[in-house]
């Protein structure tokens, strides 16, 4: 009997590791109980940084007003993520150097006495230098930037329409998918990597823009 129970408690084991480890190529549908919808109540969830920022039927929308801003916003829950599922819908227009990008686990610092800029990491949208469905902590740690299989991100990317952008954040792993298509698969092993912090969207200095973000929705692990 202890033998059969000790079998068990081995194949239990590597079923999770094996679980844990595999690549799940199938995107999360973050719904369900326990999951929380980030606009349910309109901005109240978040931290407003300017005028830049709205909400117009039920859509976030951030627009420069027709010229460059002249340092990154950011756009915060203001509530804490450690490990999660997230999910949202973003349209991003502009001029070649629109850039844009969903950042988590964040925890702000100031960047070069110059603005308020984030430490974690970046699912970045930005249809230059191959930086959509890039995954970087721009700010902090300028060295990791880990880029998307470029073939993979044409066949996806909308680039005037609607893109389905989806995280799912497991310890040091963190994976990425756009319309449905796995397109990131990373484990950090760098022990300053974050492991908590707020979601935000960026918009960028440096670009005539205008993003949109809807059905933005958060499944806590």
């Amino acid at each position: 009997m202890k033998h059969i129970v000790f079998l068990a408690a081995c194949c239990l084991a590597m079923s999770l590791a094996f679980s844990q480890s595999a690549n799940e190529a199938t995107e999360p549908s973050v719904d369900g109980p326990g999951t929380i919808n980030l606009l349910e109540n309109g901005l109240e969830a978040w931290t407003v940084p300017s005028d830049h920022w709205k909400l117009e039927d039920g859509v976030i929308v951030a627009d420069t007003g027709g010229k460059m801003i002249n340092a990154p916003e950011s756009l915060y829950t203001k509530q804490r993520f450690g490990d999660f599922e997230f999910t949202c819908e973003l349209r991003l227009t502009g001029d070649e150097h629109r850039n844009t990008g969903i950042y988590y686990r964040v925890n702000t610092f100031m960047f070069r006495d110059r603005f308020e800029a984030p430490s974690g990491y970046e699912f970045d949208a930005a249809p230059s230098d191959n930086y959509w469905g890039s995954l970087g902590d721009w700010y902090k740690r300028p060295q990791l930037r880990v880029y998307a299989d470029p073939n993979l991100i044409d066949l996806t990317v909308q680039h005037e329409g609607w893109n389905r952008m989806t995280i799912r954040a497991r310890g040091n792993r963190l994976e990425y998918w756009i319309n449905g298509i796995k397109i990131m698969d990373f484990v950090d092993d760098d022990p300053k990597g974050s492991r908590e912090g707020i979601i935000g969207f960026q918009i960028h200095n440096g670009s005539v823009m205008k993003m949109e973000y809807r059905n933005v929705r958060v499944l806590p692990l």
